[in-house]
């Protein structure tokens, strides 16, 4: 698995995604669930109990008291609480640098006392005290708290990754790219929902969520790599699920930041006819390839003038007639070709590639023909009408160069 880098903060957001998706997969039955940003950070119901968890990844190299007093007076305070279910177990589940991962630090009445008790402004505090909470009600805290030491960022994600080569019996590389991003996906859209009952989720349809969404690289997946590194797997995922296929027919969509970025090295008119050559260059593609869709997010004026240059160089296009009267029977038709002797490759062709906006399909996803794998270089996302096939969202690319590299390495 490739080496990360993040900061504190992020490693925090992500070890408690990781461990929210390491507790999912551990569930014992299908119908167990885990509420996400519950009670605490986690939340395993089953038939028989109800565990709440809080999940810390700490710089500090040893246990000390303050680290731990704020999600220990949380979970403290939620069990005192009168209309609180006796039925509930804590874990504080808490990585510090130099402590042994799994081992469970003892704490007993005496530690925990010390651990609610603090100054502020010069004056002590004893959160204990203060709120009258007796030695009996921290007794029977204690005897429903486990505290452990959490495994290392790294680690645990690679455990993560362990897990889902098991459950879906698949390589490393598609744990990492395929399965892990789409868990990640659906702990954080969960973790973002408003409601607690939004938030929750059963373990068969998390592993229905991971299995079968086609969708790659999403924001949240960038985020711990560097941009080289994206664009390595990127590439690897690519070629390893045989996306750009010549005879598969495939749409390229272009945002309009892209769009806009400084392509002086290479212009939307030279990126199209440069793929052209790469996937439908006549007297050389074979007989079953499909020209490229590509799919622009952009005004009629841009349109129109890309399309004269275009037609300048001799590059013919399907465009459906858009900018005069679009029509999907047009724009959906398959090339007119005529094949060279031996009939294995295409000398000439009706068109070689197929030009539209982003306007014009989205006006017409109903009538529109769906391409078996669509590549979206897109801050905006597409409608879900449009993912029937495979689904690659790409947002790390910066320019048309960085998308060339991708489509033709």
């Amino acid at each position: 698995m490739a080496t990360r880098a993040a900061d504190a903060t992020i490693k925090g957001y992500y070890y408690q995604f990781d461990t929210s998706i390491l507790k999912l997969l551990e569930l014992g039955t299908d119908t167990d669930t885990i509420t996400i940003e519950g009670i605490e950070d986690i939340d395993i119901t089953t038939a028989t109990d109800a565990t709440t968890i809080q999940c810390k990844y700490l710089s500090k190299p040893r246990f000390i008291n303050s680290a731990v007093r704020e999600p220990i007076t949380l979970m403290l305070d939620h069990f005192v609480n009168p209309s609180t279910p006796d039925n509930y177990n804590y874990v504080l589940y808490a990585h510090f640098e130099n402590e042994t991962p799994g081992n469970e630090p003892v704490i007993d009445i005496a530690k925990l006392k010390a651990i609610l008790t603090y100054t502020e402004s010069k004056v002590e505090k004893q959160h204990h005290i203060d709120n009258g909470i007796t030695d009996a009600k921290l007794s029977s805290f204690i005897a429903q708290f486990k505290f452990v030491f959490g495994k290392k960022f790294e680690i645990q994600q690679q455990e993560v990754i362990q897990k889902l080569i098991t459950k879906f019996n698949c390589s490393e590389f598609e744990a990492d790219t395929l399965y892990y991003n789409n868990a990640l996906r659906i702990v954080i859209d969960k973790a973002i929902k408003r409601t607690a009952s939004q938030r929750l989720i059963s373990k068969v349809e998390f592993i229905k969520g991971i299995d079968c969404s086609k969708k790659l690289f999403n924001e949240w997946f960038i985020k711990l790599r560097s941009k080289k590194e994206y664009l390595k797997l990127a590439a690897q995922a690519l070629k390893s699920t045989r996306a750009l296929d010549p005879i598969r027919t495939k749409a390229i969509v272009i945002g309009k930041e892209i769009l806009m970025a400084d392509n002086s090295e290479l212009p939307i008119e030279s990126f199209i006819e440069n793929l052209v050559f790469r996937y439908y260059k006549l007297n050389s593609a074979l007989r079953d390839a499909k020209p490229i869709t590509i799919v622009l997010d952009c005004d009629l004026a841009l349109l129109t003038n890309i399309k004269r240059v275009l037609i300048s160089n001799e590059l013919s296009f399907n465009d459906g007639y858009e900018g005069i009267h679009f029509s999907s029977h047009f724009f959906n038709k398959e090339p007119i070709i005529n094949t060279t002797a031996n009939a294995a490759k295409i000398l000439k062709s009706s068109y070689s590639v197929k030009l539209i906006s982003r306007a014009c399909l989205i006006s017409n996803v109903s009538t529109i023909q769906q391409w078996s794998v669509l590549l979206n270089f897109s801050k905006e996302d597409l409608p879900s009408s449009l993912l029937n096939g495979q689904y690659f969202d790409f947002k790390y690319c910066e320019n048309l160069k960085d998308i060339y590299k991708l489509l033709a390495p």
